[in-house]
């Protein structure tokens, strides 16, 4: 298994927010975790990308327990096998869409920077301050930011939810378009009931 999550719990204040006995992930699976707001959908994200430590249980990937390393190795780990896609998206205001991807980018690959945006439809946009951006172009940037540098397990939180049916459509193929050239494992947390159509898996939270 590429995730083994056991006897998981996270509190937030002594609150409990999280819980769940069991849950497994094979390598290469498309994974929708699909519930309502406030379901934990975010939180088990931040869990497995190692953004969060549960208060008790234990998280393994590819063998590892996250419980074993340290903050740096945690670090490490995520950004050598971890593409993200945040709800809030955390581009950087004052550089432009192509700046935001190079930045985000390990390896220079303008080559491939320039195709995802081209893919995205945003070639006029390439040197707008992300700023500026609409809400959904700035959705569609986060997106190529998260697969530049063709990370093993792609985690998206609510990669469409500000966007339209089209585009939904377009961020859908593009994440399943990287997964498949990488054999990268996807999970997507998300409310929206449009895409679980291009899921085998879905995991109600």
């Amino acid at each position: 298994m590429l995730f083994t999550l056991s006897d998981i719990i996270y509190k937030f204040k002594k609150k409990e927010i999280f819980k769940k006995k069991k849950l497994n992930f094979a390598e290469g699976e498309h994974v929708l975790l699909h519930g309502k707001s406030g379901c934990g959908k975010t939180t088990l994200v931040n869990l497995m990308s190692g953004l969060l430590r549960p208060s008790s249980g234990t998280i393994f990937f590819e063998n590892v327990d996250f419980s074993s390393l340290s903050d740096r190795e945690l670090d490490d780990l995520r950004s050598n096998n971890f593409g993200l896609i945040f709800q809030r998206l955390h581009l950087i205001g004052h550089l432009d869409v192509e700046q935001n991807l190079k930045l985000a980018s390990k390896v220079s690959n303008a080559k491939n920077i320039l195709s995802l945006i081209k893919y995205l439809g945003l070639e006029d946009k390439k040197k707008q301050l992300a700023k500026d951006l609409s809400v959904g172009e700035a959705q569609r940037v986060a997106i190529a930011r998260a697969v530049a540098n063709n990370p093993k397990v792609i985690f998206a939180d609510e990669p469409t939810s500000a966007l339209d049916d089209h585009n939904t459509m377009k961020v859908m193929e593009l994440l399943f378009d990287q997964t498949k050239k990488n054999k990268s494992t996807l999970l997507v947390a998300s409310h929206d009931d449009r895409i679980k159509k291009y899921f085998s898996r879905v995991v109600k939270m």
